[in-house]
């Protein structure tokens, strides 16, 4: 659970300097935002309990990390995870290295409830937006909020 926190936080940092890079050189900075949304906020606690679903969600959280590259970080924000994705055009592929991981992923247990996954393309976000959002927590509720209009691949997982 420690760790949990720990990922976290040095996501939140992160993605709070990356919002002011972005802010000013968009175009000069690739890095994707990847939204892995485990069902609602309730479906994981009625199915496990809320003791079990959070020791899962934790757990998970550490998983994706080692899965990822060094230069990856995962945060949580209740049910929904959040990858810090820095990337290059030629040769990246964020959905493909995405299916590898989730689809090998030894948490099975949460593949009960529908996961929608979405990736957004940073410096395409900011250098369109008219108010470019400027913490992680603004960043991360703009992108909730718009995510239909705003991100470059929606895709669902479905329960099992």
């Amino acid at each position: 659970m420690v760790s949990d926190i720990q990922l976290c936080s040095r996501f939140i940092e992160t993605l709070d300097w990356i919002c002011q890079v972005l802010i000013r050189h968009s175009e000069d900075f690739n890095i994707a935002l990847v939204r892995i949304a485990y069902g609602d906020d309730n479906s994981l606690g009625e199915t496990y309990g809320a003791p079990e679903a959070l020791r899962q969600l934790s757990s998970l959280t550490h998983d994706l990390q080692t899965s990822f590259r060094r230069s990856d970080l995962v945060g949580r924000e209740g049910t929904d995870f959040w990858i810090l994705f820095p990337y290059t055009r030629v040769t990246d592929n964020v959905y493909d290295k995405l299916l590898d991981v989730i689809q090998g992923s030894a948490h099975n247990n949460l593949n009960i409830v529908e996961r929608e996954i979405a990736i957004f393309e940073l410096p395409l976000i900011y250098s369109k937006a008219l108010v470019k959002p400027d913490s992680s927590h603004a960043l991360l509720k703009h992108l909730k909020t718009n995510q239909a209009a705003l991100a470059s691949h929606v895709f669902r997982l479905a329960n099992l």
